[in-house]
């Protein structure tokens, strides 16, 4: 867009005000909100009646014909007696207000708008309130099925007029207003959620541009009292009068729970205050202070004005604070957080005990000033069901999810329609008050009676399915693994499907019964008088569960979470354990054949000991440690890392477990290893691994130090002795050491042939592609590891980029070497494109040396022999010569998840240069595994195998030597592949090579293929094997609603240069750049005096994605060099500095300004910079301004960090 052509700076400004945002001061003044009055029906009135909006992102037309108008509005024209729906990326939650102009035009007076809110994201959903001037009435409905929530009120509206019309939501409390007047309040809980949405029935309407306000947070109820409430993008500001205290306190009551906000305070003698257990008024309870001008928090009770502790600690106004207050029984604690880069305040910084106050409410307070909170969240259940209903009973957000807790049996309910379904729950019963039973219900009636129920039943020490509409018990079974007590979580899992339903509890199929009642329309959770806790409720239909793009049939990927390295890998009793690393915490599964995992609450949580890293587990088969009163049971050693320490003075900590693996204890207040650096120290030493060394009569530890590993010796499990290191100088080729493994495996099965086997990841380093999979073969003499080869010659355990962290189970059946790595690379760990988990786990693969092949010993890794009960059907192809001119041998042959066998023939004369297996085929995408002949190489190469814009280093290709064999003059290649959903792993030879590599090619990328290049090849016997589903209940897939795609960037920067990689693609937010690290779109001209405004957007339209992103000026052709405006919603920062040669340190620094900036909210952002000048204005207010002459002049371009970051109306004007 030339210059002439593009809006004047006066339209952009009027479109920045028409939305409510704010440039130079033009702010609108806050209203004073006053106890808030009951609504007609008992809602609540909302303390948003008056306060800024900001922007939404641009709305995108599902139906209808939508036109975005000049004044940032949306026309719509529908059909007659049709809707239409415009869905923008903009979601609300808890609290919101949503307000537009709404004119229903004059030729079409049958027509009527509405503004919709917690809307599905196709729109098919949620809240609508509309202007119907026809029949003189405004509703409040249920956009999916047109029914009123209340009846309609009556409002003579008139065809081509302009209304405000406005909907405001504080949890299940609604209201609906018209220029200012209430007309409709209502309760309603089938919406928690959601999306922006427009909507229109039957005529033409426009909408003026929707302006929302918003507080982040998970509390409902909300009444404020005294001063002045004024929710922004940067914060819910409180003012106060001199000396005067104003409150805002939730109609959320708890018990145990942790209450958090950020916190900043803009007057130097105003404090602000979080409120927890406290009575309606906030006037009883207890309090904690944020006082600057003290440098003191203060944690008191309320009543009496009773100091319970206090810590003394430098605060500044206008700076940015994590304050968390966590009450537990009779237990208050504070963590305070200062640094947001790495993030401290693990360890209370008060600690007090009153019992004064059980139970209250929680809030916030604001004394002798101005104070803002973003994000005040209080701890709640995990669930992926909205619409949340209390049937009976009492229920409270808990420390341990949602918490039942009274004197009568409780019932709360969510919509789930339909029969079959999977449900899961982490189910605690009270330590000092348990329920006599906690379950999970389905196929409930809509009012939530009757149904099923699988209890957990403390008082008969059973699990039983229950006949809620009889009382019957349908089947009753004794728990498997250990006995029903209070105080610890439970995994209770159900599966309903027809007329069976099974019920696995521990990880364990316990009963399985048939019912006649196949339908229902509500599943929920139930429990008797006394406490109960439930956490992680999952519920899905069959074909939702772990059916999501990406998510792979058979290797372990958790239903949620983040797994990364394996960890405490042991077999105990029948079961195998694999704990993985979850973000320093033990995730936790179990399986009986190596195959099909059964996931188990976190095993090892976050502690006051800080986090547990990763480590190992054995079996204390005798009690050496005298932890388990002459029994057996498992020990575990992990690495404790502590976020307030320096380097997180890594240390090795035991926990053991007494019921298979259920549930752990901390070992003593002491690591058994402490850090080499002493009590503060900083040293890298992490990742133990514990074996048993039976030639030598002792146990061994090896933990790894970064650049050498440590070898300890003990012979009770808790008293260690430093024998030796390894490592050091030549000896480290790659990156850090990590995640070590040591065992013993006979050569050639000889066991009188025994090696020891050192196995090492390392990363991230770029020279060995991010990270890799390394290991040494030599002796051990009870105390020293001695390699066979010399230093500077490691050996790959796996060549490919996605194999980390492999490790081995302790005491395998059979004396089995089997071990399992974490698919990914530090290159790109969690940027994965998956959702709603990151990380899977490879195939479990058993180890063996070999002497074969005249290199030395050599480690061979071979699929377990149990992954061949996945197969379902097998298609052969044998004794087919290729030519490059023949058909595709593999023609035909289809799939997602399968294992392909294959033995492949080369002549002696006239052979093929290279033979290529095709995968994961379709137009433009395929994986390709094949082999160069004259190099004796294999390889993978997944640069057309699907998106990896997601990252800079994913697309490439992996190698690995392999010779062939020779049988009859005939060169034979032996290749095993295996091929999921998002991955390849594949086996060449006897196991001597592998090569393991994420791919995220499309769900209908399903053809394969062979090919011979430059000669002939021989398919002496090509087998694949359709693999079933670890997981999946059936193959059906239940798509999940899909958001509209589309949208459009305004702004005159031209033609922008994408570098070094990541998509930047238009939407409703503008355009929008996505990548895991730092990715520029830069503009071709140059500027030197500029102004340049935007409309600056982080995260994704789901609540996970995050991002940060800057502002580029006067920078170079490559974006190395030049000024960053960077914004990051994480940090709670915006920053301006200079980058040099593509980065930046503190050197660098020209303004840091603390801001509550958050995901989710778009911002107008001006930027002026007239010679040495540069000013930053954030929402109107000039923010920085600062003098500095290291560039006079470049280019501008826009950033991404870490996510997704969106630009909006951006234009750039030469001074």
């Amino acid at each position: 867009m030339s210059p002439r052509n593009r809006p004047s700076a006066l339209s952009r400004r009027g479109f920045v005000l028409s939305t409510g945002l704010t440039l130079l001061g033009s702010a609108l003044p806050a209203a004073t909100a006053a106890a808030a009055p009951a609504g007609a029906d008992g809602a609540p009135a909302l303390p948003l009646a008056a306060t800024d909006p900001t922007a939404i992102p641009d709305p995108i037309g599902v139906t209808g014909s939508w036109t975005r108008t000049a004044d940032a509005g949306q026309r719509v024209v529908t059909a007659f007696e049709s809707n239409a729906v415009a869905v923008s990326e903009q979601r609300v939650a808890a609290n919101a207000v949503l307000g537009a102009m709404v004119t229903v035009h004059a030729d079409t007076p049958f027509a009527v708008g509405s503004l919709v809110v917690r809307a599905a994201v196709d729109g098919s959903s949620g809240y609508a309130a509309g202007i119907d001037p026809n029949l003189g009435r405004v509703r409040l409905f249920d956009l999916a099925t047109g029914q009123d929530l209340v009846p309609p009120a009556a409002f003579a509206s008139q065809p081509g007029t302009a209304y405000h019309l406005e909907v405001a939501l504080d949890g299940p409390a609604l209201r609906v207003s018209v220029n200012g007047t209430t007309l409709l309040t209502a309760n309603d809980d089938r919406y928690q959620h959601g999306v922006v949405a427009l909507h229109a029935y039957n005529g033409t309407v426009t909408f003026g541009p929707p302006a929302l306000r918003t507080i982040t947070t998970n509390l409902t109820g909300w009444s404020t009292s005294g001063g002045t409430w004024t929710a922004t993008g940067t914060g819910w500001r409180a003012a106060a009068l001199a000396d005067t205290n104003v409150r805002a306190v939730a109609g959320t009551r708890a018990h145990d729970v942790s209450l958090r906000a950020d916190v900043l305070v803009h007057d130097p003698f105003a404090v602000a205050t979080l409120l927890l257990r406290t009575n309606p008024a906030g006037t009883t309870g207890y309090a904690l202070e944020v006082d600057p001008n003290l440098d003191r928090l203060r944690l008191y009770r309320i009543d009496g004005n009773v100091t319970l502790g206090t810590h003394s600690t430098p605060i500044a106004t206008g700076t940015v604070y994590r304050v968390r207050v966590e009450a537990e029984r009779g237990e208050l604690r504070v963590h305070w957080q200062t640094d947001f880069i790495r993030p401290d305040g693990h360890a209370p910084a008060i600690t007090a005990t009153d019992t004064a106050h059980a139970s209250g409410h929680l809030g916030v307070q604001v004394y002798n000033g101005s104070a803002s909170f973003e994000e005040i969240t209080a701890s709640d259940v995990v669930t992926d069901l909205q619409g949340w209903r209390t049937a009976s009973g009492a229920w409270f957000p808990d420390l341990r999810g949602i918490r039942s807790d009274g004197t009568v049996a409780a019932l709360r309910t969510a919509p789930f329609p339909g029969g079959d379904a999977l449900l899961g729950a982490d189910v605690t019963l009270g330590g000092s008050r348990p329920a006599a039973s906690a379950g999970l219900v389905f196929r409930a009636a809509p009012d939530g009676s009757g149904g099923y129920e699988a209890r957990l039943d403390f008082a008969t020490n059973t699990m039983a399915l229950v006949d809620r509409a009889t009382g019957a018990r349908l089947a009753t079974a004794a728990p498997p693994v250990r006995q029903i007590r209070p105080g610890v979580p439970y995994r209770v899992e159900v599966r309903a499907q027809g007329t069976t339903v099974e019920v696995h509890l521990d990880g364990v199929s316990t009963l399985r019964a048939a019912v006649t009642g196949t339908g229902g329309s509500r599943a929920g959770l139930a429990a008797g008088p006394g406490v109960a806790c439930f956490q992680n409720v999952r519920v899905r239909r069959p074909g939702e569960y772990r059916t999501e793009t990406y998510r792979p049939w058979y290797h372990h990927t958790q239903l949620a979470g983040h797994a990364s390295d394996p960890n405490g890998l042991v077999y105990h009793e029948g079961e195998y354990h694999l704990f993985h690393q979850d973000q320093g915490r033990w995730a936790h599964a179990v399986s009986t054949d190596l195959v099909h995992w059964r996931e188990l609450p976190v095993a090892l949580p976050f502690s006051r000991f800080g986090h547990a890293w990763s480590g190992s587990a054995v079996v204390d088969a005798h009690d050496v440690s005298g932890l388990f009163g002459g029994g057996s049971g498992l020990v575990a050693f992990y690495t404790s890392y502590h976020p307030d320490r320096s380097g997180g003075n890594q240390c090795v900590r035991v926990a053991y477990s007494k019921d298979r693996g259920r549930s752990w204890e901390w070992y003593g207040e002491d690591p058994v290893v402490p850090n080499p650096g002493g009590p503060d120290g900083n040293w890298d030493f992490r990742d133990p691994k514990v074996i048993w060394d039976a030639e030598h009569g002792t146990w061994v530890m090896v933990v790894a130090g970064g650049d050498h590993v440590r070898f300890f010796t003990s012979t009770d499990l808790l008293t260690w002795r430093h024998v030796s290191s390894f490592g050091y100088g030549a000896w480290v080729t790659g990156g850090t050491w990590e995640c070590p493994d040591f065992f013993p495996l006979p050569v050639d099965g000889d066991p009188n042939r025994v090696r020891w086997v050192l196995t090492l990841s390392t990363g991230p380093a770029r020279h060995t592609d991010g990270s890799t999979c390394e290991y040494f073969v030599g002796g051990w003499d009870g105390t020293t590891f001695t390699s066979d080869t010399p230093a500077g010659t490691p050996l790959r355990a796996d060549s490919g980029r996605d194999f980390y962290a492999a490790i081995s189970f302790y005491g395998a059946p059979e004396g089995r070497r089997l071990w399992i790595g974490w698919m990914s690379n530090w290159d790109y760990a969690f940027a994965e494109p998956t959702a709603p988990w990151k990380g899977q786990l490879s195939v479990v693969r058993e180890l063996t040396l070999s002497s074969a092949g005249g290199q030395g010993v050599r480690l061979l890794q071979r699929p377990v022999a149990e992954l061949a009960a996945l197969r379902a059907g097998t298609t052969s192809r044998l004794n087919v010569t290729v030519t490059p001119t023949s058909p595709n041998p593999l023609g035909g042959v289809t799939g997602v998840s399968y294992e392909i066998e294959a033995e492949i023939g080369l002549p002696a004369t006239g052979a093929a240069s290279e033979v290529r297996f095709g995968l994961r085929e379709k137009a433009g995408q395929r994986t390709v595994v094949g082999y160069e002949v004259a190099a004796s190489r294999l390889y993978l190469d997944r640069t057309a195998s699907g998106p990896s814009h997601f990252t800079r280093y994913f697309a490439g290709r992996s190698t690995a030597a392999l010779a062939p064999t020779t049988v009859g003059g005939e060169r034979r290649l032996t290749l095993r592949m295996f091929v999921d959903a998002s991955s390849v792993e594949v086996f060449g030879g006897d196991g001597r090579a592998a090569i393991t590599s994420q791919v995220f090619p499309d769900p209908d990328a399903r053809g394969m293929s062979f090919q011979a290049v430059g000669g002939t090849a021989r398919l002496v016997a090509v087998r694949v094997h359709r693999l079933a589903g670890a997981y999946r209940v059936g193959d059906a897939v239940t798509p999940p609603p899909a958001a509209p795609s589309g949208g459009a960037f305004r702004g005159d920067l031209g033609p922008l240069t994408v570098t070094p990689g990541g998509r930047w693609t238009p939407s409703g937010a503008g355009l929008a750049g996505t990548f895991d690290k730092d990715s520029d779109a830069l503009a071709g001209r140059e500027l030197a005096d500029l102004e340049l405004t935007s409309l600056v957007r982080f995260g994704g339209p789901d609540a996970a994605t995050s991002g940060a992103g800057s502002i580029l000026l006067r920078a170079s052709a490559d974006g190395a060099n030049g000024y960053c405006l960077n914004i990051d919603p994480n940090l709670r920062t915006v920053r301006l500095f200079t980058r040099v040669n593509g980065s930046f340190d503190d050197s660098m620094l020209l303004a840091r300004v603390p801001v509550l900036v958050r995901t989710g909210t778009s911002y107008p952002v001006r930027v002026l910079a007239e010679g040495t000048r540069i000013q930053v204005f954030l929402c109107g207010e000039r923010i920085i301004d600062v003098v500095d002459a290291t560039f006079a002049g470049g280019r501008v371009g826009l950033n991404v960090f870490g996510g997704r970051a969106a630009y909006q109306d951006t234009y750039a004007r030469g001074l």
